[in-house]
This record gives C-alpha cells, sequence and structure tokens, in this order.
C-alpha cells in the first residue's frame, strides 16, 4: 500500500473545521491535469481536478467503500446477476442548468468506452447500457461482474446535450494531439465550477452553489486556485511563504522540517494505489 502525503496551512484547515467564514483554497502538486475531457485519461492529477467538477455515479468515503454520489442505489437484478441497476439521482442540475437524467448515463458510458477513451478497459465487461425510465439505468455485462461498482468511481458523467452542441460527443485523440472544447472547458454536477484554465499554469474553481450535496458534504471554500509546481523544492518554498496553503507530492526530506513549522499540519493517508515491478 502506498502513501498519499498533503500539507495543509493551518489556518484554513482549521477554518473549513469549524465552519468559519468563505475561503480562498491556494493548491498546488508537482503536475497539472493533463486534460479536462472526463474521459480521456485515466491518470491521477487528472482525476483529481476532474472530481471537482465532474461525478460519477458512485464514489469512495474516507475507508474506501463505496458510497453514493449521482446514483443513490445499486446492485444486480434479481432476475440476472449480469445486468446492474442503478437508481440515480433527481434533482441534480449541471454547472449550466440542465437536468443530469439517465440518458446522460447511457451517453457517457458509451463515450468513455470508445477508441480513444483511456478508461475504456475498465468497462470492456459493459455489453449494453440502458435507460429505464428517466432516473434508471440498468448495465449488462458479460457475465456476473462483482467489482463493476468499483470500476465507476472515477467514470464521470457528462451532459450529452452540452457535448452535443459544442462537438464534443468523441473523446479527445490526446495521442493524436487534438484540442477539443472538452480538453479546456467543463460543465460538470461537481462541487465547483470551472472559471478559467490556463494548462500547466493556472485552473481557478468557483463554489457551485446550487450543489446537491452541499448539505451532504459542507464546504467553506468558495474559490479553489490550482497551481501546477513541478520543481519540489519551488512548491515547498511556495507553501512556507503563505503563496499556497495546501501542496501535494511533498518530498520526503522536507516532511520533518515543514511538520516541524508553525501554521503548518502534516496529513498522511492510505491511497488506493499498488506499485509493484514485474520481471520476466
Amino acid at each position: 500500500m502506498t502513501y498519499q502525503t498533503g500539507i495543509l496551512a493551518a489556518a484554513l484547515l482549521a477554518s473549513t473545521s469549524i465552519g468559519a467564514s468563505a475561503e480562498t483554497l491556494r493548491w498546488a502538486r508537482a503536475g497539472d491535469s493533463l486534460t479536462l475531457d472526463p474521459h480521456a485519461q485515466n491518470e491521477g492529477p487528472t482525476h483529481t481536478l476532474s472530481h471537482q467538477i465532474y461525478e460519477p455515479l458512485i464514489i469512495r468515503d474516507m475507508t474506501g467503500a463505496p458510497q453514493a454520489a449521482l446514483a443513490t442505489e445499486w446492485g444486480p437484478s434479481p432476475d440476472d446477476p449480469s445486468v446492474w441497476v442503478f437508481e440515480l439521482r433527481e434533482g441534480v442540475k449541471y454547472h449550466d442548468g440542465a437536468d443530469f437524467t439517465a440518458e446522460d448515463v447511457v451517453f457517457s458510458i458509451n463515450r468513455a468506452k470508445s477508441d480513444n477513451s483511456n478508461m475504456k478497459e475498465l468497462l470492456s465487461s459493459i455489453v449494453e447500457v440502458r435507460a429505464v425510465d428517466d432516473y434508471s439505468v440498468e448495465m449488462e455485462t458479460d457475465g456476473p461482474n462483482p467489482i463493476l461498482p468499483a470500476n465507476l468511481t472515477n467514470l464521470f458523467m457528462m451532459d450529452k446535450g452540452w457535448a452535443e452542441a459544442n462537438d464534443v460527443v468523441e473523446v479527445q485523440d490526446v495521442e493524436g494531439g487534438e484540442q477539443t472544447f472538452a480538453a479546456t472547458n467543463a460543465n460538470g454536477t461537481g462541487a465547483f465550477e470551472l472559471v478559467s484554465r490556463e494548462p500547466d499554469v493556472r485552473t481557478v474553481l468557483t463554489q457551485n452553489e446550487d450543489y446537491w450535496g452541499m448539505d451532504q458534504f459542507p464546504m467553506d471554500v468558495t474559490e479553489v486556485i490550482y497551481t501546477p509546481i513541478q520543481n519540489a523544492a519551488t512548491r515547498v518554498a511556495a507553501l512556507l511563504s503563505g503563496e499556497v496553503d495546501f501542496i501535494q507530492d511533498v518530498p520526503v526530506q522536507d516532511l520533518g522540517r515543514v511538520a516541524d513549522t508553525e501554521g503548518l499540519v502534516v496529513k498522511t493517508a492510505p491511497q488506493n494505489r499498488t506499485i509493484f515491478f514485474g520481471m520476466n
């Protein structure tokens, strides 16, 4: 098991834990998201940023257990274990005000299964996805697949109408160097909306005031400014100087020094990830 370490300014940590006034979170890590297209890349920094804007049907809680997001209930059909039934959350809006419905789930799964998508391997067992009604979806697999919900935790739902209107029905061809509207623009259902995007420079998000999960996941952070800082020493210096509030990818050699700095808190948690060497 690997560990993810982050350092957060104690003042901000305190304010978010006790419900103080609104805050801007200035966040830095080594690399930027490779794209905002939610189905183009299966990669850590890309998923981390996408999770702020888009949402999957199912997320994981702090223990790694599945938790309801855009789906409120799910399970195999009692009549056929190869058919999974998902009941969707009603009343959810995209950032542009459009309704989230089963049509978007069907569209998103089929889009993520397409050739340009880096997510397609996770969905290879899905034979068909179909809308039963506006808020119910069936996914048929090529056999019983008990890990299907786990494979959906990074599979983000996209507004079919928005994709059609902006000519991004097809997933961005990253390997071919294609640049699309969805690569630098976004319209999700998540807690934060995209304000501006400068790849490898700066991404600004603002709180989605109509977020369905506001009561379940209360937030004091109203703005996020995400800045990739590739050089580790520069990243740590930005934290120590107060230029940023939160950094990831903390160099091991700096952990002790930063932990001893007044006003900073080091948070370490297990990562749901296994790294190994393959030998022939």
